[in-house]
């Protein structure tokens, strides 16, 4: 009898089961962010604003400032010049459509803004999405204005498309900022799908 106790006894194997620590949801997380995507997106369409509202760059005394401060640098450039590149790259078809793609970047951009600081997880997708259109918004335009300024020197060339590489950074920044609630346990914790986030509100 006692070996059979005890044989059954050294058979019994013990699991040692981990206890769930319950991940406490950081709303700030996503609310932070979204108010970031709100303000990036405000000031994306501040600049469909003025892609719509204006059909060239510069005006006389932009050329007229620009060449001096050209000439400055050693580059022989006339306002002709800078003219000229304000009338390449007007009449591309980049110009035609920067204007919409902007409104298409800062519609989502607020709107995924709004869901994130409401605690809705598809506010990162829509975030993405507006950071994305900014980033490939910028980086053809960086492409329309090196061609548009060929006809430049190198130094002049280089400002032209550092700014829109400037502007694709920005994107960059909000492409990263968008996805941060998704890289931590509590962000994502404070997120809910749509039809759970309706639930609650109903209750």
């Amino acid at each position: 009898m006692d070996d059979e106790i005890g044989s059954v006894m050294m058979n019994v194997e013990e699991e040692l089961v981990m206890p769930e620590i319950p991940i406490r949801p950081n709303t700030a997380i996503p609310a932070a962010v979204g108010v970031m995507m709100i303000i990036g997106g405000l000031m994306v369409a501040y600049a469909a604003f003025n892609a719509f509202a204006m059909s060239e760059m510069f005006n006389a005394d932009d050329e007229e400032q620009l060449a001096n401060q050209f000439s400055e640098t050693g580059a022989e450039i006339t306002p002709e010049d800078i003219n000229q590149y304000d009338d390449n790259f007007s009449s591309s078809t980049y110009r035609d459509w920067n204007g919409f793609l902007f409104t298409a970047s800062a519609l989502c951009l607020i709107g995924g803004g709004v869901q994130l600081y409401r605690g809705n997880r598809r506010g990162v997708m829509t975030s993405l999405s507006g950071a994305g259109l900014l980033i490939i918004s910028n980086v053809w335009g960086s492409m329309t204005s090196q061609e548009a300024a060929s006809h430049l020197p190198e130094v002049a060339q280089l400002t032209f498309v550092t700014m829109y590489y400037i502007y694709a950074c920005c994107g960059l920044f909000c492409l990263s900022s968008a996805a941060l609630p998704m890289m931590f346990a509590s962000g994502r914790a404070a997120l809910s799908t749509p039809t759970k986030l309706q639930s609650q509100e109903e209750e």
